[in-house]
């Protein structure tokens, strides 16, 4: 089933800001997932990351990683912490100056986030995010270690 994705951008786009959601629930919402994806010739390049998608600032993913935080302490929502410790990229920060490690990240041609949420042995939490976009290539390889070293030497810094 061929996709209908770049349409269904330009109609969007075309759009004043007030009519989107409305076109997102009438015309997008039921449409098959294969319909509306972009297809994978289409994936190896960024797709509109510069106009429909990423919106979210690092100070909005520190609020959002915030609120998780103050969510797990709530009854029945404990398993958020180990949900968001499980996999933590390898950052590599000590375990004893960091006890808890949270980690939440996002990818796609052409953009890498890295969201941060850690405790250290004081009882004190950071957050750090660093976001790398390019709206016209995808991002190199080098791109997620590199990232994944600043990320790291903020946290350094803050010990």
């Amino acid at each position: 089933m061929k996709s209908i994705y770049p349409a269904l951008v330009q109609r969007y786009l075309s759009l004043a800001p007030g009519r989107r959601a409305a076109f997102l629930a009438s015309a997008v919402d039921p449409l098959p997932f294969s319909q509306a994806q972009v297809q994978s010739t289409e994936g190896s390049l960024p797709a509109d990351i510069d106009t429909i998608e990423w919106f979210a600032s690092p100070d909005d993913i520190c609020r959002a990683v915030a609120g998780l935080q103050q969510l797990a302490a709530q009854p029945g929502l404990a398993p958020l912490g180990p949900i968001l410790s499980a996999d933590n990229l390898g950052i590599g920060l000590d375990p004893a100056q960091w006890p808890t490690v949270w980690y939440k990240g996002g990818s796609e041609p052409g953009v890498l986030t890295l969201g941060y949420l850690a405790t250290n042995s004081k009882g004190q939490t950071f957050v750090v995010v660093a976001m790398l976009s390019n709206p016209a290539a995808t991002l190199p390889p080098s791109a997620e270690p590199g990232l994944l070293a600043i990320v790291r030497g903020a946290f350094e810094l803050i010990r």
